[in-house]
C-alpha cells in the first residue's frame, strides 16, 4: 500500500471506495492463517481505513477469502478491531466505522476523522490526523518509548513553544541555566565517552537514567541488531531535552560484558552506526534557526581487556546531542488520499498536519469572527472566519436556505420559476419524489458539477440537491433524452465530490452520503441509467437519514462550501484560512454563463471585484470545459498580473502585452480595473470583444471597473456609460475597517461631487455610493500633514516598530508613493530611520507581493492588491484632476491601518 490505487472509479457507490483484496474474517479462521499472513491483511486494511479517516472518509472493499464467513453473528477479528481501535485512541468503533456484507464482500463504510475538541483514550487532546505508528520515540525513565499520536501531538506543540521560547531568549540566563544543568547530569557519562579502554568485569560508577541507557550486545547478528535498534534509540535521545548516550556492551547492573573480537567486524559495526542516520527523518519547524537543523551524534568504539591485559573485545558508545525539533525513526505510518491514489504521508507532510492550528488573529480580532476551526473539524479543513458587522455564517445560511416546517423549500426561487417556465413537467416530478417529506430545502442548479469543481455536462438539464429529515441527502439529475450516455457516472462523481466538500471545507463531521438519482423529463418511469441502483440498499441505516439536528448542521457546511474562499490575508499571516462571500458576490458568480456572456461589474472600492474575477474563471473552466490557456485575465499593472497568475487557473498579462501579441487559443477574456486602462497602445476593448466573438460560440467577456479609483485623466478606450449592458454592481466592502471606510466614502462623496473626469457616469456613481456599507467596527485611520521628509520617514519608521512589537510582520506593511519618482526620492531617506530603529531595511517592490518584506512602490503599481497596513507617503498627483481620486486609491489598499502623510508645500507653491 506504499502509494496504491483506490477504486473511486469503477464503483457505484459515490465514495472514495479503497479495495484490499482477500481478507479472512472471523477470530477463529483468523487464528488459523500463518502469522505473516494475519499480520499483512490487518495492516492493509487498518491502513486502509486510515487514509479514509484523514481524507473525509469513504468505504473499505475487501473479498471475504474464507467461504461460509457471515458478518451477521460473527467478529472481523479480534487483532483488526484492536488495529482500528489504536487508530481512531477510542475504544467505541460506531462512532467512526459501520460494515455490510455484499455477498462475498465485506464492506466497511469509515466515517471522516475529527478532533472536536475531545480528548482521547489517554487524556491527551485528540491529534488532527490519524495514524497506526507515529515513528517518534522518547525517552521516558530508563526505556524508549514510542508516542501514540496524542503523545505525539504534545510533544510538537512542546517542541514548537520551546523554539519559539529560545529564539525570544537569546542568550539569556534561563538557556545559560539549562546548559549547566546539563553538564551536571551527564558530567560521569561524559568522561566515560573520554576513554580508550575498558577492563572486562569493572562496574561502572553511573547507572541507567533518563541520559543514559546500557544495552548488552546480541549474541546472534550482531549487525542486524544495531540496524534494527539503533534509530529507535537516537530517535528516543534526541526528542528528550538533554539528549543522552547509548552504550553497548554494559550490562544492567552497570557491568563491563562487550562484545569479542571474534563475533563483530569493527569496521562494518562502525559501518552501520554512521548509516543510521539514513534511515531518521529530521522535521524542522520554520521558525528554529538554520544552524539548528542538523542531528548531531557521534560514537565511539572503546576497547575492552581482561584483566591480564588481553584484548578481549569492545564497547560501543554512542553520544547524541538533543535535537531542536523532531526526529522520525521512520516515516509515521499515517496514510492519506490523493487523487486516485492513497499515498504515506511524509514526516513533514503528518507534522503540519498534526500541529495545524487555527492563525494567530490577535491583530485581526476585531474583524473578524469565527466560524470554523480546525480544532472542531475534519483533517483537511481550512479554518473559516467571517467579517465582523457583515452576516454570519448563520445569516447567510438562513438566507440560502430558509428551512421551513412542513414543508420542502424550492431554491434559489427565481431558478426554480426559470426552470419551471421551461420545463413544465419538471415540478410534478419533482413532487412525486418528495410528497413523503416534510421538513427540507431542494436546491436547484444548473450544474452541480460546476459547483464542485467538475465539468458541465451538457446534457442536463438541472441538478437539485435535497437534504431533507427522514431522508438521506439525495442528488437527482435531470436530463431529457433516455438514450444520453454517462449521466449515472457523471452524477456518481459530483455526489461523491459534494460529499468531499461538505466534511473537507464544510467541516461536517456527522455520518453522511449523498445518493445520486436519475430524473428523466421524457420518460413513464424513473430509468436506472448506466448501472443505477437503489442506493439506501448499498448503505449502513446510520448512512438512510437525516435526523432534525443534524440539518442545520448539514446546511451550515453546504453555506460554508459554496461560500468560503481563500483569503487574500493568507500568505500574509503564513496560514491559509477562509473568509465568506457576500449575498451579492455569490449571486454575481451563480449567473448562467451560457446566458450572461457578457457584463460590466460595478465595484466600489474594497467590495472583493477581483475576488469575483478570480472565482468566475474557475467556473468558466468547468463550464465550457476549458484549458487555462483558452481564458484571459487581463489587468493594468504587473503586480496584480502577477499575483493572478501565481493561480495558475488562465493566462494573465498587462494591457500593453495583450495589445502586443495574439491570442489565438483565447476564447474568454476576464478584464480587471478597466476604469485605468488607456487607448495610447491601441483600442484594447475592440480586440477583446473580437477575440470573444470569433468563435462558433461567443465566449465569456466580463468588465470589472471602478471609475472612483481612476489614477490617471486620460482616455480609458472603455465605451460610453450608457453602453454598458448587462450592468451588476458591488457595494458592500468588505475589505477596509470602519475608520479607514469612513475616509474612503468621503472621498467617494468628493469624486461624484467634483465631477473633475470626462466620460465617467456621475449619476450611476451616485446611485451606487448611496448603498454602499460597510462590515469592520475599527478605527484603522490616521493622517497627518505639514511634514517634510525627513518626518514622513521617522513617522513611518516608528509606526513600523510599534506594529511589529504588536506582532504583525513585515509582509503586512505596505510604503505607498505618489509616483515612481516620489518612490525613488523617499527610499534612502526611509531606509536610513529605519536603521535608526535597528529595523530591516530590505524593502521590496509590489511584483514581489507574495514575499516576505515590506512593500515600497507607488500606489499606481500596488492597484487591486491590499495590505493590513498601509502607508499613504504624501499621496498627491501631478494632475489635479484625478486628486481626490489617488487619496481613495491608496486608502482602499489597507485593511485594518491606513495612515496619510502629506508634505508641508513649499511657501512658493
Amino acid at each position: 500500500l506504499e502509494a496504491s490505487p483506490c477504486s473511486g472509479v469503477t464503483t457505484d457507490y459515490p465514495e472514495v471506495v479503497i479495495r484490499v483484496g482477500k481478507i479472512t474474517f472471523g477470530e477463529t479462521e483468523r487464528k488459523k492463517i500463518s502469522k505473516n499472513k494475519r499480520q499483512k491483511q490487518k495492516l492493509n486494511l487498518a491502513r486502509a481505513v486510515c487514509a479514509l479517516l484523514n481524507s473525509g472518509g469513504g468505504v473499505v472493499k475487501a473479498e471475504i477469502e474464507n467461504e461460509g464467513y457471515t458478518l451477521q453473528g460473527n467478529r472481523m477479528g479480534q487483532d483488526i478491531e484492536d488495529a482500528f481501535r489504536d487508530c481512531i485512541q477510542c475504544p467505541d468503533l460506531t462512532k467512526y466505522f459501520d460494515y455490510m456484507q455484499q455477498n462475498s464482500d465485506f464492506l466497511i463504510f469509515v466515517k471522516s476523522w475529527s478532533s472536536e475538541n475531545s480528548l482521547a483514550l489517554s487524556g491527551l487532546t485528540k491529534p488532527r490526523i490519524c495514524c497506526l505508528n507515529s515513528g517518534l520515540y522518547l525517552r521516558s525513565g530508563t526505556s524508549v518509548v514510542s508516542m501514540k499520536p496524542g503523545d505525539a501531538l504534545e510533544f510538537l506543540k512542546g517542541k514548537q513553544a520551546h523554539v519559539t521560547r529560545e529564539l525570544k531568549a537569546e542568550r539569556g540566563p534561563s538557556a545559560k541555566k539549562s546548559q549547566l544543568h546539563d553538564v551536571q547530569r551527564t558530567k560521569k557519562a561524559g568522561v566515560f565517552f573520554e576513554r580508550d579502554r575498558l577492563e572486562h568485569g569493572e562496574t561502572l560508577n553511573f547507572t541507567e537514567s533518563t541520559d543514559v541507557e546500557f544495552k548488552n550486545f546480541a549474541t546472534d547478528n550482531i549487525l542486524k541488531y544495531i540496524r534494527d535498534m539503533l534509530p529507535n534509540y537516537i530517535s528516543a535521545f534526541a526528542n528528550t531535552q538533554e539528549g543522552g548516550y547509548l552504550i553497548i556492551g554494559v550490562h544492567d547492573n552497570r557491568t563491563v560484558v562487550g562484545c569479542r573480537s571474534k563475533d563483530v567486524n569493527i569496521e562494518e559495526l562502525r559501518k552501520e552506526i554512521d548509516h543510521a542516520r539514513e534511515k531518521l527523518t529530521l522535521c524542522t519547524f520554520h521558525i528554529a534557526r538554520e544552524r539548528e537543523h542538523n542531528l548531531n551524534y557521534k560514537h565511539k568504539i572503546i576497547n575492552v581487556y581482561d584483566r591480564c591485559g588481553d584484548h578481549y573485545g569492545y564497547v560501543c558508545a554512542v553520544r547524541i546531542e538533543p535535537f531542536c525539533c523532531a526526529v522520525f525513526s521512520e516515516t509515521p505510518d499515517s496514510w492519506i488520499v490523493k487523487g486516485n491514489r492513497i499515498e504515506r504521508l511524509t514526516a513533514n507532510e503528518w507534522t503540519t498536519l498534526m500541529t495545524a492550528a487555527d492563525p494567530e488573529l490577535s491583530n485581526l480580532a476585531a474583524a473578524f469572527k469565527k466560524e470554523l476551526s480546525l480544532s472542531d473539524g475534519p483533517p483537511l479543513v481550512k479554518p473559516v472566519y467571517s467579517h465582523q458587522g457583515l452576516d454570519s455564517l448563520d445569516d447567510l445560511q438562513k438566507y440560502l436556505f430558509p428551512v421551513q416546517a412542513n414543508r420542502i423549500k424550492y431554491t434559489p426561487e427565481n431558478l426554480s420559476k426559470e426552470l419551471a417556465s421551461e420545463h413544465p413537467e419538471l415540478m410534478n416530478l419533482m413532487e412525486e419524489h418528495l410528497q413523503l417529506l416534510s421538513q427540507g430545502i431542494l436546491i436547484f442548479s444548473r450544474s452541480w458539477a460546476v459547483q464542485v469543481d467538475l465539468q458541465e455536462n451538457q446534457d442536463v438539464v438541472c441538478d437539485a440537491l435535497l437534504i431533507a429529515v427522514d431522508s438521506p441527502p439525495i442528488l437527482y439529475t435531470v436530463f431529457e433524452s433516455p438514450n444520453a450516455a454517462g449521466i449515472f457516472e457523471d452524477a456518481r462523481c459530483t455526489a461523491r465530490r459534494l460529499k468531499e466538500k461538505l466534511v473537507n471545507i464544510g467541516g461536517y463531521t456527522q455520518k453522511v452520503c449523498v445518493m445520486p438519482k436519475l430524473l428523466c423529463l421524457h420518460s413513464d418511469s424513473d430509468k436506472g441509467q448506466d448501472g443505477e441502483v437503489s442506493m439506501q440498499d448499498m448503505y449502513p441505516t446510520n448512512y438512510s437519514r437525516v435526523h432534525g439536528d443534524n440539518l442545520h448542521r448539514l446546511l451550515r457546511s453546504l453555506a460554508i462550501f459554496l461560500l468560503s474562499f481563500s483569503s487574500f490575508l493568507s500568505d500574509q499571516l503564513g496560514c491559509e484560512f477562509f473568509n465568506l462571500l457576500t449575498i451579492k458576490q455569490y449571486k454575481l458568480l451563480s449567473k448562467n454563463l451560457h446566458k450572461a456572456k457578457k457584463l460590466f461589474v460595478y465595484g466600489l472600492p474594497g467590495t472583493g471585484k477581483t475576488i469575483v474575477a478570480l472565482k468566475i474563471i474557475g467556473k468558466i473552466r468547468n463550464v465550457f470545459k476549458c484549458k487555462p490557456d483558452e481564458i484571459l485575465y487581463v489587468c493594468e499593472n504587473q503586480p496584480l498580473r502577477d499575483f493572478v497568475g501565481g493561480k495558475g487557473i488562465c493566462q494573465s498579462v498587462t494591457r500593453v502585452t495583450f495589445l502586443k501579441k495574439n491570442f489565438e487559443n483565447v476564447k474568454h477574456i476576464i478584464i480587471d480595473e478597466a476604469q485605468n486602462f488607456r487607448t495610447e497602445d491601441g483600442p484594447w476593448y475592440k480586440k477583446a470583444e473580437f477575440i470573444t466573438q470569433s468563435h462558433n460560440e461567443p465566449g465569456i467577456f466580463w468588465i470589472f471597473l471602478d471609475y472612483l479609483q481612476t489614477s490617471h485623466p486620460f482616455v480609458s478606450g472603455l465605451p460610453p456609460a450608457r453602453l454598458h449592458d448587462p450592468v451588476e454592481s458591488l457595494t458592500k466592502v468588505v475589505r477596509n475597517a470602519k475608520g479607514i471606510y469612513d475616509i474612503i466614502k468621503s472621498q467617494m462623496k468628493i469624486i461624484v461631487g467634483g465631477k473633475k473626469l470626462r466620460d465617467v457616469p456621475y449619476p450611476r456613481l451616485e446611485k451606487l455610493l448611496g448603498r454602499a456599507t460597510c462590515g469592520h467596527h475599527l478605527p484603522g485611520y490616521a493622517m497627518k500633514k505639514e511634514l517634510n521628509k525627513n518626518e514622513i520617514a521617522n513617522y513611518v519608521a516608528r509606526q513600523c516598530l510599534v506594529y511589529l512589537k504588536k506582532g504583525y510582520s513585515e509582509k503586512e506593511i505596505a510604503i505607498l508613493c505618489s509616483t515612481d519618482k516620489d518612490k525613488t526620492e523617499f527610499e534612502p531617506i526611509i531606509t536610513r530611520e529605519m536603521r535608526k530603529f535597528k529595523l530591516n531595511t530590505f524593502f521590496r517592490a509590489a511584483d514581489e507581493i507574495q514575499g516576505k518584506h515590506i512593500i515600497l512602490d507607488s500606489i499606481r503599481r500596488f492597484s487591486g492588491l491590499e495590505r493590513s497596513i498601509v502607508f499613504g507617503v504624501n499621496p498627491v498627483p501631478t494632475q489635479e484632476e484625478i486628486s481626490d481620486n489617488l487619496l481613495l486609491c491608496v486608502a482602499s489598499r489597507a485593511n485594518l491601518h491606513l495612515h496619510l502623510l502629506f508634505e508641508k508645500i513649499p511657501s512658493d507653491h
